[in-house]
Parts: C-alpha cells; structure tokens; sequence
C-alpha cells in the first residue's frame, strides 16, 4: 500500500507519531518477553531461565520454581523522514506487569497484562480540484488506541526433558480514527473556513489461544541444548464501530454532526502464526540463542478495514553473559551482559516493497542486594535493554523511521509460600 501523505506537518506534540500504525491493528507488539528477551534481540522461544518470566513460550514457565514478580515500563525516541521533511518524536509507556506462582514441582502459571498493539499517527496531504487550478483539497488523518492483552500461561512437565505450554489471552481496546477535507485557495479565504470531518469509534475484543512446547537435552560439560515453539491460533475479535460525520470550523468547532447508520457489528480476524526456538547453555553463566517467527497476515480480515496486508517474518541472534553469579568479592562479575540482534518484515507494503525492520539491541540485569538466602530466598533485579533499530522499505523517498527504545523492567523471586523453621 502507498503512503497517502507526507508526515512533515504532523504536529510535534502527538508523541509516539508513527504512520505506520494506520494499517491494520496498528503496531504489533513484538516483544512479547521480559526485558531479559528484549535485551538479547528478542529472543526467547527456546531460553529457560527461573529468575524471570518468559511469556513468549509458555511452556518455559515450568522453570519459574519461585513466585515471581516483574514490572516492565518503555519509552521510544525516533526520526520520522520522507523526501519531504523529518520529524522527531517520543513517548513512554507501561510495558507489562506479570506474576508467576509455582502450583507443583511439574506445573507453574503465570498471569500478566501487555500491550498487543499501539495505533498513533497523524498526517496530511495535499490534492487538487479538477477545473480550478487556484483550489487545493487538504486531507488529514489521525489515529489513537490500543489493544491490550490479559493472557493467562501454563507450563507443565509432561516428560523426562519436555514440557507443554498452553495460554489463553483476552484482547481488548478502543480505536478513534479521523479523516478530514478541507478546500485551501489563496485567494477566497471563505472556501477554508470549514471542513467535513469523518470520525470512527471502534472496540475490539475476543479470545486468543497459543499452544507450545519446549525441550531440554544435556550435551557435554554441563552444556545443554534448548528446542521451543509456540502456534497461534488465528482468532476473530468481536468488533463494533460508530461513524459520525461532522462539519467544523477551522478551529475545530463543531457546527453539525450526522451518525451514519447504526453501529457496525462485525469481527476482525488475527492470523495464525508460528515461532521456533533454541538455544544452548552451561546452565549458569553463558546462553546463545535463535528465534524465527512467521505470522500469516495476508489472511487478516476486518468488517471494517480494507485494508490489505502481507505476511511476517522474524529473526533474532541474542546471548547473555554473567561472569560469575555467585561472585561475593565483585558485584560486577554478578550483573548479566545482553547483546543481540533483530531482522524482519512487517505486515507494511510502501510502494509495492515490503517494510522491513532491523534492530540492535543490547542490556543489562543489575541485582539488587545480596545473593538469595534461606528461607524465603528473595532476590531482586533491575533489568535494563536497549535497542536501535530502522523502518522502511529501502527507498531513500519512501517513509523511514529511525528508533531508539529503552525498557526497564524489576523482577522479584521469592519463596513466599515456606513457612520458616523454628528451632
């Protein structure tokens, strides 16, 4: 799909403007893990780990032997640029919270809240009126809402080395777009005075369901290979929009609305998608792992979008590294070191070129306090990751965005539930 306009004269105050969001559900959240995840490139399929909470393969739950806590905030700086002109953006948000208990020695759960997808765009572009070259049509468009996600994981040892991991999800948000028209001649100042404006209110909400596994195989010299996937079953969200049709001032005053019809009741269908993951590590300091992820957005269907999109792909190389974690003589050698790296696709098509996405991304897990002790064994962290990153389709007239995203997630791993001995 082509770009209907230049994003040069969004306002600056909309923070967060991305047109790429117009499409669609707007920008799919595609890190979908803790911040650990984040900080190795998204990768997190095929990577266990007890200290946090691995939502992208609920089958790793399993290995969250102690009530865990995590809380996930982001924020984002970017460049926007097209052959018109640039412009500079930011914003911050909460990105997750999550709570993990374990229920038996072979099955933990967790709960959590996150986003599934941002819409925030706001640009214009400009026409002309057949038979008056002196008059110009300019066209506005806004968005603003989100999907979020409620999901509900299960990780169970179902055999010697290998789990199960099934999760539900409840999707559900509110959408406000607006299209405007507007007449602009230089010369008739009363032809600008007013503008027909199109506004569109629309709420989604459905169930979305995920089946996994994840395997764990001992290799030599406390080595082990990790093997994870994760099915997405496509769903359909329950879907309503109201239109109203309203004639403004140049100052947004409203002087007459007109509903068009009835609310719109129909469904919005998510594609299916599939992930795989693996891994391998020494079971203390060092991990190296891959995730590839393809999702079927060519099937993507809305009664009330047209909106044609294409199908997704994902790769991410990451590692992570801790010196020493149970060092006492240097807090150094107990912080975890992250580096990765993310390329893919999106659902987006600029000219009849696919947007592609590449990220750079690094982080960190400083731990807060003393090593976990007996009884309760409560240990605390501090994570960090970092990641920049482009979009566009490769055309240098085409629109690009350049990022820079942050997230800072705290995680807290306790044994709350052990009664202390009394001697």
């Amino acid at each position: 799909m082509a770009l209907l306009g230049s994003i040069a004269t969004a306002q600056a105050q909309n923070l967060g403007n991305s047109p790429f969001s117009a499409f669609g559900v707007g920008d799919v959240n595609e890190s979908t893990g803790s911040v650990r995840s984040f900080g190795m490139g998204n990768v997190g399929v095929g990577t266990p780990a007890s200290a946090y909470i691995n939502s992208s393969n609920p089958a790793l739950l399993y290995y969250n032997n102690r009530v865990t806590f995590e809380l996930g905030l982001g924020a984002q700086a970017k460049i926007l640029s097209d052959e018109v002109g640039e412009q500079r953006d930011a914003d911050g948000s909460l990105n997750y919270l999550a709570l993990a208990l374990p229920i038996s020695k072979r099955w933990s759960t967790a709960v959590g809240l996150r986003p599934y997808s941002t819409i925030n765009y706001e640009y214009t572009s400009e026409g002309t009126v057949a038979g008056d070259a002196t008059t110009k049509t300019r066209n506005s468009y806004t968005g603003n809402g989100n999907l979020s996600e409620v999901f509900f994981g299960h990780g169970i040892r179902i055999a010697k080395r290998l789990n199960l991991g099934v999760s539900a999800s409840y999707l559900f948000g509110l959408v406000e777009r607006e299209s405007g028209s507007q007449l602009i001649n230089a010369t008739d100042a009363s032809l600008s005075a007013e503008q027909l404006v199109i506004n569109e209110r629309t709420n989604y909400n459905g169930f979305q369901f995920k089946g996994a596994l994840a395997y764990r195989q001992p290799l030599k010299d406390k080595w082990s290979l990790n093997l994870g996937t994760v099915y997405t079953i496509g769903s359909d969200l329950n879907t309503k929009k109201r239109t109203v049709q309203e004639r403004r001032l140049s100052n947004d005053l409203v002087l007459g609305q007109n509903y068009l019809g009835d609310s719109i009741t129909t469904t919005t269908r998510l594609p299916q998608g599939i992930q795989f993951g693996l891994s391998v590590d020494n079971g203390q300091s060092l991990v190296i792992g891959a995730d590839f992820s393809a999702q079927k957005w060519s099937e993507f269907k809305s009664g009330v979008s047209t909106d044609k999109l294409a199908d997704t792909y994902r790769i991410g190389i990451g590692a992570e590294y801790i010196p020493n974690p149970v060092s006492v003589n240097s807090y150094f050698q107990r912080v975890a070191y992250r580096a990765g790296f993310s390329v893919g696709k999106t659902p987006l098509e600029l000219n009849g070129k696919q947007v592609n996405d590449v990220s750079l991304h690094w982080g960190f897990t400083l731990p807060i306090g003393g090593s976990p002790r007996p009884p309760e064994y409560t240990q605390s962290l501090l994570n960090l990751g970092f990641a920049v990153g482009r979009r566009g389709n490769g055309e240098s007239n085409t629109l690009q965005e350049n990022y820079f995203r942050v997230q800072l997630g705290f995680s807290l791993n306790s044994n709350w539930f052990i009664k202390p001995k009394i001697d």
